[in-house]
């Protein structure tokens, strides 16, 4: 049998949506449209963010078809002020518990999680919501989205590069390199698992050190030097100071924060994610030197770096 994409002109925000899919036959709806910037002066992020997905349940609930909504692990949030402990990590059992989400896409993202919940809970819709990890290149090529700058961890490690410096406190900090074909095939597999489960978390379970990433960087031919914490500071206020470079290295300004109150991220418990997919069949590639390589080489060509 012939398959085909029908592709049809529309948007997750327009008021017409739920008449203009409607007399069109599907059973899965699976929406990764989103607003990524952490900060906007318009409502943008809300919008779609938010009201995208309050229009795809009532597109969903209207056709029978199961939702699955794309969110972030960033839902996890911010412990401000050692409210929690430190090990203290966001499960697939929960949302929101009393983490700081000030950030506007963040907020955003757990408003859209909540929505979808409720309508599962009051309305019988069947929803879905898949938290995704640190978004990276293909597993094949580590080729990048053209607008990788828009993720808070490629923006780092560009501002790392600026620096020509990284903290060697942080070098054994672990990060997970989830390759975004490989999501892709985590969200289709965990799409089909039964209703009695609504919450799944796929973020690749093999992380990789700081360290690693400033060493494959290095390898490329940048110059990356491991500093003490008060040459970083020290190099880093050099650059906040100067207007023409302050921008460059704006994603790294926590670390030259001098609030009393500390802020930190709260990480995922991925393990129920990891298991559920080991039953079906799936395993999460080994992130090794070969992988960062290619991933590093696919953004220089990009001009990432420059």
């Amino acid at each position: 049998m012939t398959q085909r994409v029908h592709v049809i002109e529309s948007h997750v925000t327009s008021d017409s949506l739920l008449v203009t899919l409607r007399g069109i036959p599907f059973e899965l709806i699976v929406n990764c449209a989103a607003v990524v910037k952490h900060f906007s002066n318009s409502d943008a992020i809300e919008r779609v963010n938010l009201g995208g997905v309050r229009n795809l349940i009532e597109v969903a609930l209207d056709h029978k078809a199961r939702l699955v909504q794309v969110s972030t692990l960033s839902v996890a949030g911010e412990n401000v002020g050692g409210k929690f402990p430190k090990e203290r990590r966001i499960h697939e059992n929960e949302i929101f518990f009393g983490q700081s989400v000030e950030n506007k896409y963040i907020n955003s993202k757990i408003k859209a999680e909540e929505a979808l919940i409720d309508a599962v809970n009051k309305r019988g819709l069947d929803g879905k919501i898949i938290r995704v990890g640190n978004l990276m290149g293909r597993s094949r090529d580590g080729e990048f989205q053209v607008n990788s700058g828009t993720n808070n961890f490629m923006a780092s490690i560009r501002a790392y590069k600026k620096l020509g410096v990284f903290p060697v406190s942080a070098a054994d900090v672990t990060i997970d390199f989830s390759p975004i074909d490989e999501v892709a095939k985590t969200i289709l597999l965990l799409a089909k698992t039964s209703k009695r489960f609504t919450i799944f978390h796929s973020a690749n379970s093999h992380e990789v050190e700081f360290g690693d990433v400033i060493a494959a960087m290095n390898d490329f031919g940048y110059s990356i030097k491991m500093v003490n914490d008060a040459e970083f500071s020290a190099k880093l206020a050099e650059f906040m100071a100067d207007e023409t470079k302050n921008m460059d290295v704006s994603s790294l300004i926590s670390y030259n924060s001098s609030d009393v109150v500390t802020r930190e991220y709260i990480l995922s418990d991925n393990s129920f994610s990891v298991k559920a997919l080991y039953r079906l069949g799936y395993k999460w590639p080994i992130t090794d030197a070969k992988y960062l390589a290619r991933s590093i080489s696919s953004l220089s060509t990009l001009g990432f770096f420059e």
